[in-house]
């Protein structure tokens, strides 16, 4: 399959892998010959980066075996690709050992993972949360065990505080093991606190990696909820609805409607759609390594990778605009490490 030209690759944080700057997530994922379809028109666009989980489907773990099949189907040339996948939750049927960071699940959930998947290995495993019940050196030494074996290249995390990522990465450092290279936290026009303002020093002093997830809110920043709730949508339908349920709620939808409505004229000034200025938005960040997006359609899919080229279109005059809409740029406190005001880390 021939890739796409126009898509961008960046460096997954300070490591020598290069990943798609939009890659695609099957969180969702039911339809097989749907999935199939999706995937190849993904790898022809120029998409390389695949992201799963043990726990996604119904039941558990059934998202990991829909893109096993549909890797066998296409007949992928596996080093084309960087898959990745996410421990924690336990796939399946969760039993008392079948959850959380011990060096037994991690090594086992792993396993079964790659089982599921039809591979021999994944490129990056995360932690999908952080578990306050493990020890750290244990998780850590899980890691590098995994990595030592060949099981997976890399490792990083999904939603751990910061303070745990620098504390995961001065052990290993410390023992001289393989250390975390990046995080997967949801990140949008309307979720940037933590992105912006917890993570900063992990940006900065580490070189952290993103792989960020949601980067549409849920599909809230592409426009559809700006009226009205449409008939099964995810508000309703979906196991992602979360997502979605914290903007449209009764007490916020008038004000995230402002906001969205000011996006879509924006964009239509700009020649693009609400969806593609959202995803420029978060790539346009020097801090995302890749943004995650999820797709039903295979038109859907390719709109969205066209992101890609509105990144130019958001001039600093652009970026006040938007900030002047937002209204909701996180307050970077006083930096006690450099004895200075936080810079915005927003431009690439």
């Amino acid at each position: 399959m021939q890739a796409n030209n126009n898509m961008e690759y960046r460096y997954l944080g300070n490591s020598g892998l290069r990943v798609s700057a939009i890659s695609f997530g099957f969180a969702d994922a039911r339809d097989q010959d749907l999935l199939n379809q999706l995937l190849q028109r993904a790898i022809e666009l120029g998409i390389n980066f695949f992201d799963c989980a043990e726990t996604y489907g119904n039941p558990r773990g059934s998202v990991e075996k829909l893109f096993g099949n549909a890797l066998k189907t296409l007949k992928v040339d596996r080093s084309d690709l960087v898959i990745t996948t996410k421990i924690f939750w336990g796939g399946d049927a969760p039993q008392v050992n079948r959850r959380g960071l011990s060096r037994k699940h991690l090594i086992e959930g792993t396993k079964a993972s790659l089982k599921r998947m039809q591979v021999n290995h994944v490129d990056v495993l995360l932690a999908h949360r952080y578990d306050p019940n493990t020890p750290m050196e244990e998780i850590c030494r899980a890691f590098d065990w995994l990595v030592r074996h060949g099981y997976t290249h890399y490792w990083g995390v999904s939603e751990w505080p910061a303070q745990k990522i620098e504390q995961a990465i001065r052990l290993c450092d410390q023992l001289r093991l393989h250390r975390p290279i990046t995080e997967q936290p949801e990140y949008s026009m309307l979720v940037r606190e933590r992105f912006e303002k917890e993570y900063y020093f992990l940006f900065r002093d580490y070189k952290f990696g993103s792989t960020i997830w949601s980067p549409l809110a849920g599909g809230v920043l592409t426009g559809k909820y700006n009226t009205e709730i449409p008939e099964g949508s995810r508000v309703n339908t979906s196991s992602l609805a979360f997502l979605v349920d914290k903007f449209l709620k009764p007490e916020n939808i008038e004000g995230t409607r402002k906001i969205t409505l000011a996006l879509e004229k924006l964009a239509q000034e700009l020649g693009t759609t609400s969806a593609k200025l959202a995803l420029a938005w978060t790539l346009r960040n020097k801090d995302v390594s890749t943004a995650i997006i999820g797709a039903r359609r295979i038109s859907q899919l390719e709109e969205n990778v066209k992101a890609i080229e509105d990144i130019k279109k958001i001039t600093p005059e652009v970026e006040e605009q938007i900030e002047k809409i937002l209204n909701n740029q996180p307050d970077l406190e006083f930096d006690a490490r450099m004895a200075k005001k936080v810079p915005s880390r927003r431009h690439a």
